[in-house]
């Protein structure tokens, strides 16, 4: 046999064992199930092929060479698929797939008739090799065809991903192009080119994936793969030199010098194979076997606890925790009742019950119950037989036997009203929480030392879990009882605020109702902003806006009377105290706690966009956001109410002079959200009622 032949046998033997093992890894998973199937063309395809080369006559070279041919037709089909399948969904084309199962179904059919394989020839080495039919050519373009366009998806697919992704599709891609040039120099030869088939080179295929399966973690095997690997090339070497070192010892003290030769090498050779491809698997299936058989209860408790703990830490109400458990005992045990008594100040209460004998609701035992205090004091599962043996034994606790034998009866007596079979304390920091009742199980067995432990590990992981459900919940309440606090003092300050801003307006009778409208405003303005970076860096914006618009002018407590109600101009002297007002305010707010950010606005409300304001001369984004919606706002109400030096502006003409001070004295973006509002009829010169200003700010928090 040739090199070309035994490589063929060494691709079916790798092909096979390949499309297994990821098969194994994950039956359910769609790209496994793809590769096992593309595995299996290939296996079989590359058998068919070294049994028509190696064909003892024409006739069996025949059936071998349609054979292989019809196989070779499924190949393409089955790339595409599992390409499909490894990009997740991505670059899928269920008509081109379709349509090429269809045209693979027709090639199969072909590649079993002369249309396709019409002759064999002899080419050395080979004693057989198919000679192309017609449609042989076809067949070629199409396999060539479907090949790149699977590639060209992967390909896509790596230009779009990153990391170990980007790396599996790399070696996906790489891998793909060697086989399908492994696959592609089957075919010359048919058709009179004088090229030697180099199929073997499918080994670099299973290579480059085998790689991508340790180091990139490809079809989710990786890890698994990484420990098999070394464990099994330890466990190979190992005992592959124990073999050579015995039987060339051996040979060497029995017989010789003379006996040593390469036959016992290729002996120990084969022995290794064998050590490395069965040894280990056989092991470990008989292990996992015998652990089924011998302890299959033991790993179903473990699965339960691990379930519940699982379960249980996610869960941060009591009430539904203890059914969780309730849940869970029941449905693994099988028992005629579960039932959890949950600790309540000095007492035990009956939380929850399922099963078919459940207890009867509203029940309750107090701590000085002869069963909870034995449960609290022993801190250890109880068991309806243990009681019973304990009250027929005359040898157990002499000293003490009357006083016991009365509490044992007592406790007896406890766990028949509750039709207990086993009592379970939870304890958590040496505190029982509760504990579980237990009936009989429905398959009339006893519970064993195994079940007792089991379900006191449960019921103590519970007991944790109860205790921090129960925390979260105090926490909560208590989150709430502050979130209320909270709120009736914010309600209270929004009512001071605003007495004190119809105090500030009561100075002065032209201004009367001048807040309470410059709020109404500002806030449609800010509904009318949508998204800003500005405003979702400040925490409750809406109910910040609200107070600074009602605190804007609360500076003019400090401007006297003659100022405020002055009808002519104002002197520079004059001018200059009223403009001391958002200072004043400033400094009335910026003690008070939280309002920080109100304060800035209060202080930079009389700023310009510009930068020609007062007092601090800001500019742009230097001046809050709030300043730049109360300064349109509150021009807009001055112009449009009647002042001691001059009539009201009509709103078009207030709006002509906003418009006008775009980018100068306003931000174009506050003037842009103004006129929107404006546009809404959010925006009119009339009164506004207190409860609106609350209301809105309820909202607004």
């Amino acid at each position: 046999m040739t090199f070309g032949n035994w490589g063929l046998f060494a691709v079916a033997l790798t092909s096979l064992g390949v499309g297994f093992f990821v098969y194994a890894k994950n039956r359910a998973g769609l790209m496994n199930q793809t590769w096992l199937h593309l595995s299996l063309a290939t296996s079989l395809w590359a058998l068919a092929t070294g049994f028509m080369i190696l064909s003892p006559s024409m006739g069996w070279g025949f059936v071998w060479a349609r054979t292989a041919q019809a196989i070779f037709g499924l190949i393409p089909v089955l790339f595409l698929r599992f390409t499909l399948a490894l990009l997740n969904g991505h670059g899928k084309r269920p008509g081109v797939l379709a349509w090429n199962e269809r045209a693979a179904g027709l090639m199969v059919l072909l590649s079993l008739t002369p249309l396709m394989i019409r002759d064999l020839q002899t080419e050395p080495p080979f004693r057989f090799y198919g000679v192309a039919g017609p449609f042989y050519g076809f067949f070629a373009l199409w396999f060539a065809g479907l090949f790149l366009y699977a590639i060209g998806l992967l390909l896509k697919e790596y230009r779009t991903q990153v990391g170990y992704k980007r790396n599996q599709l790399l070696y996906v891609v790489l891998a793909s192009l060697i086989g399908l040039a492994s696959f592609l120099s089957m075919m010359p030869l048919a058709v009179g080119i004088p090229m030697a088939p180099v199929g073997q080179g499918l080994l670099v295929f299973y290579a480059l994936i085998g790689y991508a399966i340790v180091r990139w973690r490809l079809m989710d095997v990786s890890i698994v793969v990484k420990n098999t690997l070394i464990y099994t090339s330890l466990y190979s070497i190992l005992v592959g030199l124990f073999v050579v070192v015995v039987v060339f010892l051996g040979q060497l003290l029995f017989y010789g010098p003379q006996s040593l030769d390469k036959r016992v090498l290729w002996m120990c050779v084969v022995a290794l194979s064998i050590v490395t491809g069965l040894v280990r698997p056989l092991d470990t299936w008989l292990t996992r076997l015998t652990d089924r058989l011998l302890f299959q209860r033991k790993y179903e408790w473990q699965k339960t606890l691990k379930e519940a703990s699982k379960g249980m830490s996610k869960v941060t109400s009591v009430e539904r925790l203890l059914q969780l458990m309730a849940h869970f005992i029941g449905m693994r045990v099988r028992v005629t009742h579960v039932a959890i008594l949950h600790r309540a100040g000095d007492h035990y209460t009956l939380k929850v019950t399922r099963g078919r004998a459940k207890l009867p609701f509203p029940l309750q035992m107090d701590r000085d119950n002869p069963l909870v205090a034995w449960l609290e004091e022993k801190k250890e599962p109880l068991s309806a037989d243990e009681v019973e043996h304990w009250l027929k034994s005359d040898t157990l606790f002499p000293d003490n036997r009357l006083v016991l034998r009365r509490t044992l009866a007592q406790i007896q007596a406890e766990m028949v009203r509750l039709k207990a079979e086993l009592c379970v304390p939870a304890f958590s920091k040496d505190r029982m929480m509760g504990f579980l009742v237990l009936g009989e199980k429905l398959s009339g067995k006893v519970y064993t030392q195994e079940d007792v432990d089991l379900l006191s590990t449960l019921a103590n992981e519970g007991a944790i879990a109860l205790e921090n459900a129960q925390l979260y919940e105090q926490l909560f309440h208590r989150m709430h009882q502050i979130e209320d606090l909270y709120q009736r003092e914010h309600r209270l300050f929004i009512h001071t605020a605003i007495a004190l801003a119809a105090a500030v307006d009561a100075r002065d009778p032209y201004t009367h109702g001048h807040t309470e409208r410059c709020t109404s405003y500002a806030m449609a303005v800010a509904d009318e902003m949508g998204p800003n970076p500005e405003i979702a860096a400040i925490p409750r914006f809406k109910e910040m806006l609200n107070i600074a618009a009602l605190l804007h002018d609360i500076g003019k407590i400090g401007v006297s009377d003659e100022i405020l109600r002055k009808k002519g101009k104002l002197t520079p002297t004059e001018t200059r105290k009223m403009q001391e007002h958002p200072i004043i305010g400033a400094i009335i707010l910026q003690p008070i706690k939280g309002m920080e950010e109100v304060a800035k606005a209060v202080k930079a409300h009389q700023e310009r966009f510009d930068g020609k304001g007062y007092p601090d001369r800001l500019r742009g984004s230097e001046v809050p956001v709030m300043a730049r919606i109360i300064a349109v706002t509150d021009t807009f109400d001055a112009m449009t109410t009647d002042r001691p030096y001059r009539r009201r502006l009509s709103d078009e003409a207030a709006l002509r002079e906003i418009s006008a001070c775009s980018g100068t004295q306003f931000d174009p973006s506050v003037v842009a959200a103004f006129f929107r509002a404006y546009q809404k009829g959010l925006i009119s010169n009339r009164p506004v009622d207190v409860s609106e200003l609350l209301g809105r700010e309820a909202v607004g928090h």
